[in-house]
């Protein structure tokens, strides 16, 4: 596959799948297990409804910004170490810290979110875990 668009979409969209399921697992998980607050208010929320529009809206924001990270990969990719698979896996890393740790631990000091913020690491976490090897795979040289 030759075309850097999708590769960053196939990448995205796999992310995407993972970190849905991801947000929803961790979402019940440490809500019932007590840890965090469900997110968007209470445990009732929570309806097969919920679920579909919080997956939706997050599948989709996953294969977008899956796209546009996969471009900054290939621009950034000479500078990355490693090769194939582990040069993505450090670029996932990479995202995960800019983007989950440094916006969560802004939500949880700034505006007093520290569910929304533990969620938003930990789910982070599994999606770019996922995203940076399989982008490394694709973009391979």
């Amino acid at each position: 596959m030759k075309n850097g668009y999708q590769k960053a979409l196939i990448a995205g969209a796999i992310a995407g799948a993972v970190g849905t399921l991801g947000f929803i697992a961790a979402a019940y998980v440490l809500g019932i297990s007590g840890v965090v607050e469900p997110p968007f208010g209470s445990r009732e929320a929570w309806i097969p409804s919920m679920y579909m529009w919080v997956g939706l809206a997050h599948l989709s924001l996953d294969v977008i910004w899956g796209a546009i990270f996969g471009l900054f990969f290939a621009s950034l990719y000479g500078w990355i170490p490693g090769k194939g698979v582990v040069k993505g896996l450090y670029y996932g890393l990479f995202i995960w810290l800019i983007r989950n740790v440094a916006a969560g631990s802004s939500f949880a000091l700034t505006m007093l979110k520290h569910n929304e913020a533990i969620i938003f690491i930990f789910c982070g976490f599994f999606l770019w875990i996922v995203y940076g090897p399989v982008i490394g795979y694709l973009y391979k040289k």
